[in-house]
């Protein structure tokens, strides 16, 4: 290995590693809710005077007092995209409001309904370019009068007080982060809950919403972070890869990775778990020095060798799954934006999937063609990608996803279903964001655009089935990058 660690810095990664000493055979946990194969099916009538909204869906009402929820981008600065957004009038990047959630179980929902859950609630706008759409999404932290954390149990979800609203709006499907969260739950250890909802927002019908675990630490639910190693103070930990907005840097802390030392990087890595409030200045340095000893050993001529290969530091099956979900998908943000990669308690990194908004042919800036491969060039893949043994590995999962999850009938029905489900709810959302549906031209160039459900659920469904007959014929052409011809200074 041509590098040295000074003796502090290995110390502090030893204690980290301490983790892999307390590793255990992970379960996969409860089977996967999908809500339109669990939940009540739309009803043929009610018994309401239909004098008010009649829904089977959960239904979210927000209440903010008449405050503006901060999160309006006021700048956008520099080459890499940091944005700089709006506060409130206290100088905070949220504000308070009254948070109630509808959930009947035997019958429809309507708003003078008892509240299943009703809590206070900090709320801002989220997402990127996302913030300019017209119909928002929100960040939910569910406290209570103290302002202190208040988790609580969403829509047949575990509790927890960190929470997404996210209101597909760029996605005229409306179905692309339901369906792919739910796929990569089926596949993966852990993926995000959804559940969709319907929403009034200071007394005005906002349409339909997904609300979505965020991916953090949580008892019960998300990810095993925050239970010690036998014997130590040593937590899992938790990094992102984005861009960043000024009103995350309350709660991120960004690592200077060896990533970034050794190239240029239009991302930031930054330490989301644990918070900033447990946060000390030696678990951050410990974090940092851990995780760039895995970056020195991945992008290294040792990547493959037993003591430094990468099986030592990740969960193969978890990174190839990811590559493969997102690959499939061509979720080109995956990898770079939006992408969390974390060590939990069996001690090894794993990633979890988030936001598809953008995925199949749905990014903004450039039409993505099914006929490409996106993955093998991002972040750690790079390096995974020169190996044989990961690319056979990955190229045989394909093949077992493609009997499953990936198969076009499977893919075609759950479409059918999960639309069949919403039901009422799809003409309710497009009738109130009517032109938005009908005139919006978001995607470049502009005859990408649909205007209609009809027409976006089409591309879509026509999209996947191109993109798995490409896929078929030509996912085996990765191993152009592990041939031994082209990585003779790395392959042993």
């Amino acid at each position: 290995m041509k590098y040295r660690v000074l003796g502090l810095s290995m110390a502090i990664i030893m204690i980290l590693s301490a983790l892999a000493a307390a590793a255990f055979d992970q379960e996969t946990g409860p089977a996967r809710v999908h809500q339109h194969l669990s939940a009540r099916q739309p009803d043929a009538g009610c018994d309401c005077s239909g004098s008010e909204l009649c829904t089977h869906l959960p239904l979210v009402i927000i209440d903010t007092s008449g405050q503006q929820i901060p999160g309006e981008i006021t700048d956008l600065h520099d080459s890499f995209g940091e944005v700089y957004t709006s506060l409130a009038d206290d100088g905070r990047d949220v504000v308070d409001a009254e948070v109630s959630i509808i959930d009947n179980q035997d019958r429809n929902n309507h708003p003078s309904d008892p509240a299943t859950v009703s809590t206070i609630s900090e709320i801002r706008l989220r997402g990127h370019s996302s913030r300019t759409f017209e119909k928002r999404s929100y960040r939910l932290n569910f406290v209570d009068e103290e302002g202190l954390d208040n988790p609580v149990a969403v829509m047949g979800m575990d509790a927890h007080s960190d929470w997404a609203l996210y209101g597909p709006s760029l996605d005229k499907s409306l179905i692309r982060n339901y369906m792919w969260y739910n796929i990569s739950g089926e596949v993966m250890a852990w993926a995000p809950n959804v559940r969709y909802c319907e929403l009034i927002l200071n007394g005005e019908y906002e349409g339909l919403y997904l609300m979505v675990e965020t991916i953090t630490n949580g008892n019960d639910c998300r990810l095993d972070l925050s239970d010690q190693a036998y014997g130590t103070s040593v937590t899992g930990y938790l990094l992102r890869s984005d861009r960043t907005t000024d009103s995350d840097l309350g709660s991120i802390r960004d690592v200077y990775s060896y990533l970034e030392r050794m190239t240029t990087i239009e991302t930031d890595i930054s330490i989301r778990y644990p918070k900033r409030s447990a946060l000390t200045e030696e678990i951050r340095e410990g974090i940092e020095l851990d995780y760039a000893a895995f970056e020195k050993a991945l992008y290294s001529y040792d990547y493959d060798t037993g003591k430094y290969g990468y099986w030592n530091w990740i969960d193969e099956e978890n990174f190839i799954d990811y590559f493969l979900i997102n690959e499939f998908s061509m979720n080109s943000d995956a990898g770079k934006y939006s992408t969390y990669i974390y060590k939990d308690m069996s001690g090894k990194y794993k990633l979890a999937v988030w936001d598809f908004n953008n995925a199949c042919d749905n990014y903004q800036e450039t039409e993505f063609d099914p006929d490409t491969l996106i993955m093998y060039g991002k972040h750690w893949y790079t390096m995974l990608c020169k190996s044989q043994r990961f690319v056979d590995r990955l190229l045989e999962r394909y093949e077992e996803l493609r009997e499953t999850v990936f198969s076009e009938e499977y893919l075609m029905n759950y479409i059918d279903e999960t639309l069949a489900y919403l039901g009422p709810a799809i003409e309710r959302n497009n009738e109130r964001w009517h032109e938005v549906m009908t005139q919006w031209e978001p995607l470049i160039p502009t005859s990408r655009n649909l205007y209609s459900h009809e027409e976006a659920v089409k591309q879509l469904k026509d999209w996947l089935c191109d993109r798995g007959d490409w896929l078929d014929d030509n996912i085996h052409t990765l191993r152009q990058y592990c041939h031994p011809s082209r990585n003779n200074a790395y392959n042993h």
